[in-house]
């Protein structure tokens, strides 16, 4: 087993450093589901299924488990218990390439825990809500997509900032708000909750711009792109610091 990720593991599942990211998923979609079940507005239908609840939940979730997600590639829980790049480049003889599937393949795993974690309140919400199949498979699938495109720019924050914690969450941050803003102004379909929720709602996603590029490929088109290019952003910072390793070594 990569050695990044087994660190990984023994941190968060053994020493159970990272169960406060799973519990506090749960302890804030929960009660989500339950007010919007239960609100008193809904009146008759209280016990028929509010045709919102699905969407309320699948919105919350997917916010959620990419800002969870995140905060885990940032390690911003434990950050004490996990070795220095240093340490993996240098003593540990490890190339960028390993450390890049050590710390993706964890960030991976941990997207798994919390879609696992949240897939029974969201196909509770769901059947309440009558909500087609077909809207539930596409949420299950986009979450974990969201999730890893925006959680890999926090493997990318840990390398710049390593040593500053907490200018590290903050450029994390303002990244990932500073996307979101700018796809809500440039084509409202590009930001993930508006588009899933037309999905769910089995609609088109709706559009404050005269714009009328397709908003399948648009938006899986630049979720693509910043995925990759997190990826491309994080394996070459990585190789940064591998050089600045090199050279203090000599």
């Amino acid at each position: 087993m990569n050695p990044v990720l087994r660190e990984g593991l023994d941190v968060f599942f053994v020493e159970g450093r990272g169960f406060p990211a799973y519990f506090y998923l749960l302890i804030i979609l929960a009660p989500v589901e339950f007010l919007s079940l239960y609100m008193p507005t809904l009146g008759e239908q209280m016990w028929s299924g509010p045709g919102n609840l699905f969407k309320n939940c699948s919105s919350v979730a997917v916010l959620l488990i990419a800002y969870f997600a995140m905060r885990v590639a940032n390690q911003e829980y434990a950050p004490g218990r996990f070795k220095p790049l240093e340490h993996w480049l240098r003593e540990g003889g490890l190339s960028v390439g390993a450390v890049v599937e050590g710390r993706v393949l964890f960030l991976v795993v941990n997207i798994v825990c919390l879609l696992i974690l949240s897939a029974p309140l969201l196909i509770w919400a769901a059947a309440i809500a009558r909500a087609p199949l077909a809207g539930l498979a596409a949420t299950l699938a986009l979450i974990p997509f969201y999730a890893f495109c925006y959680g890999v720019w926090g493997l990318v924050a840990l390398v710049l900032w390593e040593r500053e914690p907490d200018n590290r969450e903050l450029a994390v941050r303002c990244f990932i708000g500073f996307v979101v803003v700018i796809s809500l102004v440039v084509y409202l379909p590009l930001n993930p909750v508006i588009y899933m929720l037309a999905i769910v709602g089995q609609q088109e996603p709706p559009s404050i711009t005269a714009v009328t590029w397709p908003a399948d490929s648009v938006h899986f088109g630049f979720h693509l792109m910043l995925g990759a290019a997190g990826l491309v952003a994080y394996q070459w910072a990585l190789a940064r610091r591998l050089a600045v390793v090199s050279k203090n070594a000599i």
